[in-house]
């Protein structure tokens, strides 16, 4: 029997051009990341161009599954939300329409914002996800707050007859992150950070609700530099979060353990050193998403976002540790307040999350595993 999907597929000929919308964060962006190399494999011609804010487009021109990179205008629900200059987003949209794209996928949300957006672009196929406030594109599935984020895309695209290439995320390292990881030595110490003996520590999250205390990070931390061979702890973060490193720091009993490296990182650095670290204490944010794509070993910590949307799909190295009955675990979106103190992230203790960084560090020491640096000083 031939799948409704696979005529879709072939009706979009060998060299088709594709607009994919896809805004969010880091995570949002690279849990895409498994639909991005399963729409290549599945049609090699195809020229992708991917809309996107301002703010993941350097992450989403590393891969060459994307032969494009735009910035959305300022639009509703979309694109980054500066007042547009008169007529921009008129103008994007002709260009766009223009271009005559054979496929336009909306991979941003339940659609009320997103799906006219994706209509506007004038492509000759539309196909996305819709919510009950949202117009219809061409193929569409309904958009469910409770399905895993990963599977949601590969979902659509097998609807389309795509099938699966794997369900791994990825992040490519490139040469010029390594670079920027060598130029944080001193206080970092490359010989340590090569041999994978840092234990990596990020306090961060995009809302109140998603940042575990950072002095129960700094328990956790003191408890593992005491128990394992570890050369100290790199502690990371963008410079909006150093009120939480701060509180780290006070909070610790190893103060000199510790590389302070909030808001010194770029984005390549920050790369570069994920890759490197023998384990990684983080909330679900996008450090541990970047980290899970990477293949290091993570404890990550749920609050109100909820980890059967977000939590690692392969969990040999990746371990998450939440409240799973918290009561507005199954309200849509997040379901409770925007603060630090929400049930869900005060009922996560301190034994859960050591436990588990417990395990993933023997399983290392057992398999002897550590990461791998590229041959240069």
């Amino acid at each position: 029997m031939t799948r409704s999907g696979s005529t879709v597929l072939a009706a979009l000929g060998p060299s088709p051009k594709i607009a994919i919308l896809r805004g969010g964060g880091i995570g949002d962006f690279l849990s895409s990341t498994p639909s991005f190399r399963a729409l290549a494999r599945a049609v090699p011609g195809a020229s992708v161009t991917l809309i996107t804010t301002r703010w993941l487009a350097p992450l989403a021109r590393r891969y060459p599954t994307i032969q494009r990179v735009l910035i959305a205008p300022p639009y509703p629900g979309v694109g980054d939300e500066d007042a547009p200059a008169s007529g921009e987003v008129e103008t994007f949209f002709a260009a766009r329409r223009a271009e005559r794209f054979d496929l336009a996928l909306q991979w941003h949300g339940g659609g009320p914002n997103s799906n006219p957006f994706t209509l506007r672009l004038g492509a000759r196929i539309t196909a996305g996800f819709r919510g009950h406030d949202a117009p219809p594109l061409d193929y569409w599935l309904p958009y469910d707050h409770h399905q895993h984020e990963v599977l949601r895309y590969l979902d659509l695209l097998r609807l389309l007859g795509v099938e699966p290439d794997g369900l791994d995320m990825d992040l490519p390292v490139l040469e010029q992150d390594w670079a920027e990881a060598r130029a944080l030595a001193p206080p970092l110490d490359l010989d340590a950070l090569r041999a994978g003996r840092y234990l990596g520590v990020s306090l961060g999250a995009g809302a109140p609700s998603r940042r575990w205390p950072p002095e129960r990070y700094a328990r956790v931390a003191d408890a593992l530099l005491d128990e394992f061979d570890l050369a100290g702890v790199a502690l990371l973060g963008w410079e909006r979060q150093r009120p939480d490193a701060e509180r780290f720091l006070r909070a610790t009993s190893r103060p000199g353990a510790v590389v302070d490296l909030v808001g010194r990182t770029s984005l390549g650095a920050l790369v570069a050193l994920l890759s490197q670290l023998g384990l990684l204490l983080a909330n679900d944010s996008g450090p541990s998403h970047m980290a899970v794509a990477l293949g290091t070993p993570a404890v990550i910590v749920y609050g109100s976002a909820h980890p059967l949307n977000w939590a690692p799909l392969l969990r040999a190295w990746h371990r998450p540790v939440a409240s799973w009955t918290a009561p507005c675990r199954w309200f849509a979106p997040d379901g409770c307040e925007d603060r630090e103190s929400v049930p869900c992230l005060e009922a996560v203790g301190v034994e859960e999350v050591l436990c588990a960084a417990r395990q993933l560090l023997t399983l290392r020491e057992q398999l002897g595993w550590r990461p791998s640096w590229p041959v240069g000083p």
